[in-house]
């Protein structure tokens, strides 16, 4: 029918000529309305399949995607595979010029698979198919959308590997959750950092013994339907890959610290000694007895630290055996609060929800200011003591009146008691941040790991249960610290005699010296006897005459 005056649309029953495999050749009717009927431009021998008016190449690809997704099941098909309706027209296609940049179909019951002619929408900007059941691999061609933008295929069946995605550069939105993708994630040199701007199945617990592996996910969902922002935590910020390592450095920095302070006072004491500054330098009973009974009161007369002011080994080893004891199980709360979201293992609790209705993730955490509040006043109540005490205990250390013992007893009780204390802080923030999701929850979680510090408390009384005088024997108030205390005060006397002794010679040799000079000087003592300069009966100038003798 070629070179002549058709006018309007080419008849639709033109279409069953695919079946029989006709030849129609309509060249050079150049008024015919286009588009031609969609069928007709599926027959190899149609002249004009390959005019771009009369066969849109993206309707047909269009058509190959409503087959393969099962298009006739749709809950929403209008206009789909109409003959002349442009595509432009079709249920959840945008057009710009006439290219299609959108195709959105949430919800709307689409099955089968995804074709691989999607990539012949070369424009698209947007593809949104999310909460469906398509199934089958997400195909490879989904990668030479250059101008995609938007890509979200959540809450399908999707299986298999994801594909790369390297041709997109305008790509800012990537959900993938919700289905069965496995695998490793291609990296994409993803720098956008909202956390619902890539978002994969990456979490845990997953639907595969090896959960999907996404470095470069903002947002991590498991198999319940939770989610978890991907994001580095402040100390993987400064180098520090997990609060393992961390702790490991925190203690050194701590060890560090107590030393350098108890030693910087010990050197100021020092100082003031040798330089007659005014303090409490000189090892007196009453300041070492002072320092020895706060040291005790400090780090609890009723618990196994105690044996650390004592002499006794077994004590000291009772009383390490303890702080190991304590650290031991804190560190499992420090296990169980890191954040990574390849490990099944920790006790992270999953507060983000993506729903399938939208494309933005929520944090539906009910912990507010409230519950931090109510944490910071617990964690004070119970700990703000023992740190201040180990803080002074630590400074006792330094003073030059106790002797090496005494300050290592003080330098150990201080520094492992303060140690404790703030350990047991950081271990119960980092742990809440990672499972509290509620203002009651941070509160009974802080109150299980509080319990973690009278452990030594605990300890004690069982030994006190078992045997009394054991205890006794090696406690600071029964053990061999009163002798101790003895031996130094004799010391002290000792040393106290001594200094007499050395004031005397001084003021009998000054004696001689001044019995010369009187000698030298022609001066004869008055031969009646000495009358005290404060005797009252003594008049004035007989008081300054005798001064003056003097």
């Amino acid at each position: 029918l070629s070179d002549n005056k058709f006018e309007e649309y080419i008849p639709s029953q033109f279409a069953s000529f695919v079946d029989r495999n006709t030849s129609v050749d309509l060249r050079g009717n150049t008024d015919i309305t286009d588009p031609a009927p969609l069928m007709l431009c599926f027959l190899p021998k149609f002249d004009l399949a390959n005019n771009a008016s009369m066969c849109p190449p993206e309707r047909n690809a269009l058509k190959d995607f409503y087959e393969s997704a099962k298009g006739s099941d749709w809950t929403n098909n209008t206009e789909w595979l109409d003959p002349y309706e442009t595509h432009c027209s079709w249920h959840g296609v945008k057009c710009s010029d006439n290219k299609t940049i959108e195709l959105k179909l949430i919800n709307n019951g689409l099955s089968g698979t995804l074709s691989e002619k999607i990539a012949d929408l070369s424009f698209l900007e947007v593809l949104d198919l999310s909460d469906n059941d398509i199934k089958g691999e997400i195909p490879t061609e989904i990668g030479l959308l250059s101008r995609l933008i938007r890509l979200r295929l959540p809450y399908n069946e999707f299986i298999g590997s994801m594909p790369e995605i390297r041709n997109s550069p305008d790509l800012k939105l990537i959900q993938l959750h919700g289905n069965r993708i496995s695998g490793t994630i291609p990296k994409l040199n993803w720098v956008i950092t909202d956390p619902s701007s890539f978002v994969t199945d990456c979490g845990n617990p997953s639907d595969f013994e090896k959960s999907l592996n996404c470095t470069e996910c903002t947002m991590c969902c498991n198999a319940q339907g939770d989610c978890h922002s991907q994001k580095e935590t402040d100390i993987q910020k400064v180098g520090i890959e997990d609060y393992t390592r961390f702790s490991w450095i925190f203690f050194a920095c701590l060890l560090g610290v107590s030393c350098a302070l108890a030693l910087t006072l010990f050197a100021y004491d020092k100082y003031r000694t040798n330089h007659n500054v005014p303090g409490e330098s000189i090892r007196r009973p009453s300041s070492t007895e002072r320092d020895s009974k706060y040291a005790l009161d400090a780090i609890g007369e009723g618990s196994v630290y105690q044996f650390f002011l004592g002499k006794s080994w077994l004590g000291w080893t009772i009383a390490l055996a303890t702080i190991g004891i304590q650290i031991f199980m804190l560190f499992v709360f420090v296990d169980g609060a890191e954040i990574d979201l390849s490990d099944d293992k920790t006790d992270l609790v999953y507060t983000w929800k993506c729903p399938r209705d939208q494309d933005e993730c929520e944090n539906k955490t009910d912990l507010d200011w409230k519950g931090w509040t109510a944490f910071a006043i617990l964690m004070a109540a119970h700990l703000l003591k023992d740190i201040i005490n180990g803080s002074k205990m630590i400074v006792l250390s330094g003073k030059e009146r106790h002797d090496r013992h005494a300050r290592i007893s003080l330098f150990s009780g201080g520094t492992l008691l303060t140690s404790v204390s703030l350990f047991t802080l950081f271990v119960s923030t980092i742990y809440n941040m990672a499972i509290a999701t509620s203002n009651t929850e941070i509160i009974m979680n802080s109150v299980v790991i509080l319990f973690i510090n009278d452990v030594d408390e605990l300890f004690y009384d069982t030994l006190v249960v078992i045997n009394s005088r054991w205890v006794e024997g090696m406690s600071w108030e029964k053990g061999d610290d009163g002798k101790d205390r003895v031996k130094e005060v004799l010391k002290e006397n000792s040393e106290l005699k001594n200094k007499v002794k050395r004031v005397e010679s001084e003021v009998d040799e000054l004696r001689r010296k001044m019995t010369r000079m009187e000698e030298m000087m022609g001066i004869e003592d008055t031969p009646t006897a000495p009358q005290d300069d404060d005797d009252p009966t003594m008049d004035w100038d007989k008081r300054s005459t005798h001064h003056a003798t003097r």
